[in-house]
């Protein structure tokens, strides 16, 4: 049987990345998200399709989901792109992508009649305390704050569009053994650190949130895909931990595997606490440089977020394993920090960014809409006065094959920004250079061929205003790969000369004999892509 294909959202994220490790063996995956596979580290694996789209950007989105329909479709989606921060401020990105992008899928994706889309909220869109007592499944998600605002109203379209199967998923605060969960790296910055503020601890200490082991919400959703016809519609359902943990409790475990034994907390009070967040805060704007901490947080001291979701581990049949227990990963998240450094910095700090303007991903959408117009200008300058110098014998050609050869190297460009690999028109170079000097084309046409690209490219986004500050991302992401794949030609061009096989002996082995000259092309673009440099 054909594996079942689902789409996942976010896929370039924490969760995502590791939801592609666990699940490539059993699905196709339509992976969708901002960056690039490369840029981000997901995995690579022909099971997955890596599609570079904004999910606030109606157009691109339908434009995506029309392929994966054409591909066949899919039975499930799995909604894990957001924006959230931590700043506390009312970045658009939350009214954009959270709400307008969920909207654009409920709306873009009835056509593929999924079987169920998953929609992630979070148990932090829920007020807490709570006088009822902990947080279920039935809780509705009132917090105060913008992230809390943006899930609620995404839940709300949720329930709205009974025509898409769904269900909504409540995550605790996710974390891994490289921790990876921004306000927990600030704590132990600060408790394993030598600042003086290393033993301070706000209030009493008793602030505390559920967590869960990034693993464990994986094999949550993996749970999630198999029994998902047991829930109703937009039925809710948590993946935490029940309860709660305290940070004192996790002040003793850092310092106790960090130092040997564990350090006495000074617990400050609230009203000095506020006061603290507030000037810190001053001097950060000031100096240019905020602290992850926030005056907005002094609301939150003290307060214990309490889950019980007995309803979702009955239904599915799931519950969390006790080795992903936050107590139980501590000795070895700190012994990650105390043995690798390095990355464990670079992990957490990455967690920490939060890039809602992604400028490679603008410039391919750009080029995909001026296609057409650079294909068009190329075939002009082949049949100008300056062509019959510079592209002699590409003049020779049929006038759709001249245009396809363009539209190939054109097409392996967009791959270059899709994928950040720059050396995508290079490996092209290399597979087909000595075919076109046996036919005739000598290497300073190919050069040429490339060089003019590039320079009607770049004139196609000339003078466009939302690109005045991206010279640098168009000169590395077009011009790089092109000027690269031209240095390829001369070296190629060497080797033919130094005679390594006989041009008649070359054509009874070439893989292409045979072909059509389209056909030719088309089987080289997936030669180039096997990356081999």
């Amino acid at each position: 049987m054909p594996q079942p294909a689902l789409i996942l959202t976010g896929a370039s994220g924490f969760v995502g990345r590791h939801l592609l490790a666990e699940l490539k063996g059993d699905y196709r995956i339509f992976a969708i998200a901002r960056r690039s596979q490369r840029e981000c580290g997901a995995p690579i694996d022909p099971n997955i399709a890596w599609m570079q789209v904004d999910l606030g950007d109606r157009e691109d989105l339908g434009r995506a989901l029309r392929e994966i329909q054409s591909a066949g479709g899919a039975k499930f989606l799995i909604h894990l792109g957001a924006y959230y921060d931590f700043t506390g401020d009312r970045h658009p990105e939350y009214q954009r992508t959270n709400i307008g992008g969920t909207s654009n899928i409920l709306d873009l994706v009835r056509p593929l009649r999924l079987e169920r889309l998953f929609f992630a909220s979070s148990v932090a869109a829920h007020r807490f305390p709570r006088r009822e007592g902990p947080i279920t499944e039935a809780t509705p998600p009132d917090g105060p704050h913008v992230y809390a605002w943006s899930k609620r109203e995404g839940e709300r379209l949720i329930r709205e569009c009974p025509k898409v199967p769904s269900c909504i998923v409540r995550f605790g605060a996710m974390f891994s053994d490289w921790c990876e969960y921004p306000p927990l790296y600030s704590f132990l910055q600060t408790w394993l650190g030598r600042s003086w503020r290393a033993r301070a601890l706000p209030g009493k200490g008793n602030a505390a949130i559920p967590y869960i082991h990034v693993w464990d919400a994986v094999r949550f959703l993996r749970r999630l895909l198999e029994v998902h016809d047991r829930l109703g519609q937009a039925e809710p359902v948590i993946a935490s931990a029940a309860g709660s943990t305290p940070i004192k409790d996790l002040f003793h475990l850092a310092t106790r595997h960090f130092f040997g034994r564990p350090q006495n907390p000074l617990f400050v009070p609230p009203p000095v606490c506020a006061l603290g967040l507030h000037a810190t805060d001053l001097m950060g704007r000031v100096s240019g440089h905020r602290p992850f901490e926030r005056p907005w947080m002094h609301s939150y001291i003290d307060k214990r977020m309490e889950v019980e979701n007995t309803k979702t581990r009955a239904a599915l049949e799931w519950s969390p394993l006790a080795r992903y227990q936050i107590e139980r990963r501590f000795p070895l998240m700190i012994e990650r920090l105390r043995s690798e450094p390095l990355e464990w910095r670079a992990r957490n700090e990455a967690a920490m960014r939060r890039e809602a303007d992604r400028p490679g991903l603008r410039v391919y959408k750009t080029l995909i809409a001026v296609e057409e117009e650079v294909i068009a200008a190329m075939a002009r300058i082949l049949d100008s006065p300056s062509g019959a110098d510079l592209l002699a014998a590409f003049r020779k050609l049929d006038a759709a094959e001249f245009r396809w050869i363009v539209r190939l190297l054109f097409r392996l460009v967009l791959t270059t920004i899709q994928t950040s690999n720059r050396l995508l028109v290079l490996n092209y170079m290399e597979v087909t250079c000595a075919d076109r000097f046996r036919a005739g084309i000598r290497p300073e046409e190919l050069r040429n061929l490339l060089k003019l690209l590039n320079d009607t490219i770049l004139e196609s986004l000339e003078g466009r205003p939302d690109f005045a500050n991206l010279g640098q991302t168009i000169y590395d992401q077009i011009t790089v790969p092109l000027q690269l794949a031209m240095d390829e030609v001369r070296e190629q061009h060497d080797r033919f000369q130094e005679g390594g096989v006989a041009p008649a002996e070359a054509a009874a082995t070439s893989p292409l004999e045979g072909l059509s000259p389209r056909e030719a092309l088309e089987q080289t673009i997936f030669s180039c892509l096997v990356q081999r440099k």
